[in-house]
C-alpha cells in the first residue's frame, strides 16, 4: 500500500523544518558529504587507513557517497518514549561499491545549510550496507534510529504509522508531541548492530529502554 506523501512530508517538515525542500536538502547533504570527504580522508595517519575500512590511500581518489541516512534519536523522559532529530544525518562513503564510513552531517540551525562534523564509523557503515543489499527495492525512506539508552541502531524504511503525528496546523516542532512512538505500529523496525537485520516493534524497543532505565535507577 502507497504511503500518502502529505503524511511523510509532515513528519519531514517537523524533524527537519525543511521540507518543503527535501529533495533539495538531501542533494546538498551529499555535495557537503562530497566536499567533505577530502578533508577527513586526509586526517587518516598513514598506515592506519585499514582502520578506516580502506585498503590504502589511493583509494581515496575512488571515493562516492551513497544515499544519505536521516537520524533520529530515542527519548525516554516521558510515556511514551518519542523520536527526536537533532538535524542530523550519515552519509555512508564507499569505494569499489563497498560501504567504508560514514559523514555526520548536521544542518546549521541559522543558515539551514549541512555541515560535516564527523567521520569514521566504519563498522555502522558495514551494517547499513548488509541492510540495503538484504532489503533492496523496499526502501522508501532512509532513517536510522540510535537508541543511546541500549546503545542499539535501528533502520527504518518508512515512518508512517510509527509515529502519532499531531494535527496538521499544529506544528509546534520544539515538541516531542509531534513525535511520539505509536507502541501500537506492527511497522517493522531493523535492529542492525546485533547480527544481521533483525526485526523488531516499537512497542519492543519502547519496553526494553524503560526497563533499562529502571535497571539503572535502581542499582
Amino acid at each position: 500500500m502507497s504511503v500518502p506523501k502529505n503524511s511523510i512530508c509532515l513528519f519531514l517538515l517537523l524533524t527537519t523544518r525543511l521540507c518543503a525542500q527535501d529533495s533539495n536538502l538531501i542533494l546538498k547533504i551529499k555535495e557537503e558529504a562530497r566536499l567533505k570527504s577530502a578533508y577527513f580522508l586526509n586526517l587518516i595517519p598513514k598506515g592506519k587507513e585499514k582502520d578506516y575500512g580502506i585498503s590504502s590511500r589511493s583509494d581515496f581518489f575512488g571515493i562516492k557517497t551513497e544515499e544519505p541516512y536521516q537520524t533520529l534519536y530515542v527519548s525516554c523522559k516521558g510515556q511514551p518514549c518519542s523520536l527526536v532529530s537533532a538535524n542530523e544525518w550519515r552519509v555512508p562513503l564507499s569505494v569499489d561499491g563497498t560501504f567504508v564510513a560514514l559523514i555526520t552531517i548536521q544542518i546549521n540551525s541559522k543558515s539551514g545549510l549541512p555541515e560535516a562534523v564527523d567521520f569514521g564509523a566504519n563498522l555502522l557503515a558495514q551494517k547499513f550496507q548488509e541492510f540495503e543489499k538484504s532489503y533492496a527495492g523496499k526502501i522508501n525512506q532512509r532513517i536510522v534510529i540510535r537508541n543511546t539508552i541500549l546503545n542499539r541502531d535501528y533502520i527504518v524504511t518508512d515512518l508512517s504509522g510509527i509515529v502519532i503525528k499531531k494535527e496538521a496546523g499544529k506544528m509546534d516542532t520544539d515538541s516531542n508531541e509531534n513525535s511520539l512512538i505509536n507502541i501500537n505500529s506492527l511497522q517493522p523496525v531493523y535492529l542492525i548492530n546485533q547480527g544481521p537485520p533483525a526485526k523488531t516493534t516499537m512497542s519492543v524497543i519502547e519496553k526494553e529502554s524503560l526497563q533499562m532505565i529502571n535497571t539503572i535507577r535502581n542499582k
